[in-house]
């Protein structure tokens, strides 16, 4: 029995905490204000007024590895907050802090974060540049935001737009995927095609050194999670490829690749993509990968081998919208979002259909449901469990 909690990423900025049940049900025992402003749905990389996936971003809530600390981002103000974690997983705010990046416009773009529980660095990122990545110290539970920033631009490409920012499991490299090359405009989408994995090295004291810009195995990589106790070797998502990729990161930050898992992307007798596979978990037993399909609402399961993945089941589980939001492929979504395992549960966020899913994870990687709990609509992002 644990702890798994999201943000309503509404105006006044809450994390709801649920209490996991030993069958896998979800209780809110919990909602807490973050002292940030979320954007309510509005879509400040695109414009729109209210989509599901509003910070279009992975790790918008973590926790540190001892989990002492809840980390959450607020985009609405570019703000972070930080929450001491109690024994029965109650949530006490901490400090929150404005990231150093000014807001542009409606809203900010503070999407993605990452700690490092031996520096006691906080790292966050946002979807625009050129000042991507902001770093803070943490003492005791308050957040000193740090002088300098990184950015993941290349030469000629000044606008670049990550989504997510993780460690790897030793910290000795933060790893930020590139969605696209130049934010989206009337003249359409710029994937990221070319050295969309940034690596940075974490030198002593949580600096980071000079990137090196990989190759990612596909087109346009979401997120990636790392397999457990294995900290070379990470599942990565491919956005627009609609597929999954096995890597490894070398001691100098170079990353190999796999050849991709596909899923199956025929609709009604159709090929419609793409399926937007934008986040993904792995099961404690590192036996399977589980990604989430923003633009068809489901989940597609992956057997994770030594020489790659292989399709399991590309609907593994699903849920209907409202209605009203469609992906890239122009097909009616729930906007499947951020996923997370807790033991042998994998919890799913459906934010235009209001609910957070929570299903049992079957020895053959088949995905039961056993609980769902309502969340606000659309704005909801962000997912992790203690």
């Amino acid at each position: 029995m644990g702890n798994v909690y999201t943000q309503t990423n509404e105006t006044v900025n809450k994390v709801i905490n649920f209490m996991q049940t030993g069958d896998g049900r979800l209780i809110e025992v919990q909602r807490v204000a973050t002292g940030g402003m979320g954007t309510n749905g509005f879509v400040p990389l695109t414009g729109e007024k209210s989509g599901p996936d509003s910070l279009i971003s992975a790790n918008a809530v973590i926790i540190s590895k001892d989990k002492t600390y809840l980390f959450a981002v607020n985009a609405g103000d570019n703000s972070v907050s930080c929450f001491t974690i109690a024994m029965d997983g109650s949530l006490t705010l901490t400090d929150t802090q404005n990231t150093g990046n000014p807001v542009m416009g409606t809203s900010g773009t503070a999407s993605s974060l990452a700690y490092s529980d031996t520096d006691h660095t906080l790292y966050v990122s946002h979807s625009f540049g050129p000042d991507h990545i902001r770093s803070f110290s943490v003492m005791n539970g308050r957040l000193m935001r740090r002088d300098g920033s990184r950015s993941v631009n290349l030469p000629g490409m000044d606008d670049r737009v990550p989504t997510q920012i993780a460690l790897t499991p030793d910290h000795k490299f933060l790893l930020a995927c590139v969605l696209f090359d130049a934010r989206p405009s009337v003249a359409g989408l710029v994937p990221a095609a070319q050295k969309n994995i940034v690596t940075f090295p974490v030198m002593p004291g949580g600096m980071l050194g000079e990137p090196v810009f990989n190759e990612a195995g596909g087109v346009t990589p979401f997120a990636n999670c790392f397999l457990n106790g294995r900290p070379d070797t990470f599942v990565t998502v491919l956005a627009a490829e609609s597929s999954a990729v096995l890597s490894t990161i070398a001691a100098n930050g170079n990353i190999m690749s796999t050849r991709p898992s596909k899923i199956d992307t025929m609709i009604a007798g159709s090929t419609t993509e793409p399926s937007e596979i934008c986040w993904v978990s792995v099961t404690e037993d590192n036996k399977y990968a589980y990604g989430a399909n923003f633009g068809y609402g489901t989940v597609s399961a992956f057997k994770i081998e030594d020489n790659g993945l292989v399709l399991r089941m590309s609907t593994a589980a699903m849920e209907k919208g409202d209605g009203t939001f469609k992906g890239l492929a122009g097909i009616a979504s729930s906007g499947a979002g951020d996923n997370a395992i807790a033991g042998p549960y994998l919890y799913q966020l459906y934010a235009n259909a209001k609910k957070l899913v929570g299903y049992k994870i079957g020895a053959d990687g088949r995905l039961t449901k056993v609980t769902e709990v309502p969340v606000p609509y659309n704005s909801t992002q962000g997912l992790a469990v203690a």
